[in-house]
């Protein structure tokens, strides 16, 4: 079996990083549309919304659905997502990967928020079309939450 191109491992690679930082940048920007893009037209999103949780909160599928979903981030305040880390393995024309998100949610009402944090792991499955690197399946796993009051500006 011939070795892999080094030169497109990197620029697959490098694709699906840019997939995974889109996603939260469209989460934070409040474009569930733009996040709904950067799924497959058949692509899932299932959400395990508890630590621990063994069935799904969630479950969309299709791009329209996925934007629903993505669209119930309207509920917060603000909300800023900071990828930690994210390793990818490429096979062709498939990938699948798994990214380490922490998530910062602002609730509550003026005066009394509430600062709830939310230390995600995202495990995907990739494919590559004639439109680039896209999400086939992501699988949202929330692995521990933390609330604090906010006693700052925003």
């Amino acid at each position: 079996m011939p070795e892999p191109d080094p030169l497109a491992l990197v620029v697959n690679r490098l694709a699906i990083s840019d997939l995974v930082h889109a996603y939260c940048q469209g989460v934070d920007r409040r474009d569930p549309e733009a996040v709904a893009r950067l799924f497959t037209d058949d692509g899932v999103f299932v959400a395990y919304a508890e630590p621990g949780a063994t069935e799904p909160t969630s479950r969309s599928e299709g791009r329209e659905a996925i934007a629903r979903a993505i669209g119930m981030a309207r509920y917060y305040k603000r909300t800023t997502h900071t990828v930690g880390n994210h390793l990818a393995v490429v096979d062709g024309e498939q990938a699948k990967g798994e990214t380490r998100v922490v998530a910062y949610h602002v609730l509550g009402d003026e005066g009394a928020e509430n600062l709830m944090i939310w230390h995600i792991r995202y495990l995907d499955t990739y494919a590559r079309g004639s439109d680039g690197w896209r999400i086939q399946e992501r699988e949202l796993r929330v692995d521990m939450v933390s609330n604090q009051p906010l006693n700052g500006t925003y």
